[in-house]
């Protein structure tokens, strides 16, 4: 099927589905857990950028033929979701319709989308969603784009329902770089069974229940979200903690990279909402499971508050976001599991969100004895409060962050941003 197109930057898109080399035995079904459902309305886009050296191992009949023996494993992603007739909980009909797989061209070089903000990257991941017929909505796309240079990149399009960053990536994503060259796909690793109880807890603040969104999955926003992204080098991160920490910072006080960006971004953004500040923000960080024990959403999800934001010191909020001991995904698990998944909720932008993605190894994926040049995850379906990405830069070497946030607030954001004097440079 041949797409009309869309976009003067990538065109010629195609369609087809990739399935598994076996049959998946009838009535076979995946029940997401609650911590899964309070996940449902986001989506995870991430996109990996090859040389020509590495395109050369990843032709599309290359993948598909090894996503025929690949996804014997990945059943689930293969599915489609229903409601429970009894309850109307969600889950997924393990009836091996397929994953999407989108084709696509660019008459633009791997160099020239490097050198273009992040931001654009969205044009080389699908953008559809869940719903509004649950039967016909693949909870994953991939779509293939090959560079006028010959590199390519393949987009991942992910139900963040499925898993969280980690699950995508390093257990999903990565299994099939190791499946091209060779290795047995790995068994998919247990999933937390759904235990239905009365919630005994205080209600979790990084949770936000919105109106029912019924069968059509997506984050209800009052304002047009917009991406926006900053490009951090290993000389910017350096300068950034010499301002902060000081020449010989005493190893008691040390704070991390990631609660430094995020401390000042912090700031700014209280600058820029000027009497509306977030006093209180949420953490996303990567679980203590690895995702091959049990893949699933096993995020840590953690709250900080603060009053008078916008006159603290930047080193003072980062060390409070460093020192955090509100955890609450056990809470919101049990809440939304309470209800049977009948409600809806939202994590990413209930409050301003802060996701540290530093430790994912989105550069594991090898081809030709290549890495990417370049990964970048996005979320879509963020809400109004905003988001910021914390993830490893090109090549793994410094940082790339992804700001996401209301489209009226955005040009204050980098106002504030670029006059902050702290060395971060707006990737425009």
């Amino acid at each position: 099927m041949v797409l009309a197109k869309e976009d003067s930057l990538v065109y010629g898109f195609k369609l087809s589905s990739v399935g598994s080399g076996k049959i998946t035995p009838a009535d076979t079904v995946h029940v997401p857990s609650g911590m899964d459902l309070a996940m449902k309305l986001h989506y995870l886009r991430g996109v990996y950028f090859f040389s020509s050296e590495a395109a050369e191992g990843l032709g599309v009949l290359k993948i598909k033929e090894t996503m025929f023996v690949w996804l014997i494993e990945h059943w689930r992603v293969l599915g489609r979701f229903r409601r429970s007739e009894s309850s109307g909980r969600p889950f997924v009909k393990c009836n091996d319709c397929g994953a999407r797989f989108i084709e696509a061209q660019s008459d633009k070089t791997l160099e020239e989308w490097l050198e273009m903000d992040s931001s654009i990257h969205k044009l080389l991941a699908s953008n559809q969603i869940i719903g509004p017929e649950l039967f016909f909505s693949p909870p994953v796309l991939f779509q293939w784009t090959r560079f006028k240079c010959g590199g390519v990149s393949i987009g991942l399009s992910w139900s963040h329902i499925l898993g969280d960053a980690m699950a995508a990536s390093e257990y999903f994503f990565n299994g099939l770089s190791r499946t091209i060259t060779g290795k047995e796909p790995s068994p998919y690793p247990e999933t937390s069974k759904p235990n239905i109880q009365k919630f005994k807890h205080p209600s979790p603040l990084a949770l936000k229940k919105v109106d029912s969104v019924g069968d059509h999955w997506i984050t209800p926003n009052n304002h047009k979200m917009e991406t926006f992204s900053l490009v951090l080098t290993p000389t910017q991160l350096n300068s950034l903690e010499l301002k902060l920490l000081g020449q010989n910072p005493n190893p008691a006080e040390e704070i991390p990279t990631f609660e430094l960006i995020c401390g000042v971004i912090w700031q700014c953004v209280a600058k820029m909402r000027q009497g509306s500040e977030p006093k209180l923000v949420t953490i996303c960080t990567k679980g203590t499971k690895p995702a091959v024990a049990e893949c699933g959403n096993n995020q840590i999800i953690s709250t900080v508050e603060a009053a008078d934001v916008a006159d603290m010191d930047p080193k003072s909020l980062a060390a409070m976001l460093a020192k955090r001991e509100s955890y609450e995904e056990i809470q919101i698990g049990e809440l939304v599991e309470s209800e049977n998944g009948a409600s809806d909720y939202i994590v990413y932008g209930a409050n301003l969100t802060f996701v540290n993605w530093e430790d994912a190894d989105f550069y594991g994926f090898e081809a030709e004895g290549h890495k990417p040049v370049c990964v970048n995850y996005s979320i879509q379906g963020v809400g109004d409060e905003g988001a910021v990405l914390v993830q490893p830069g090109p090549n793994g070497e410094g940082r790339l962050v992804n700001v996401i946030f209301p489209e009226k607030e955005v040009l204050g954001l980098k106002a504030e941003l670029r006059k902050n004097d702290l060395m971060l440079e707006i990737n425009n």
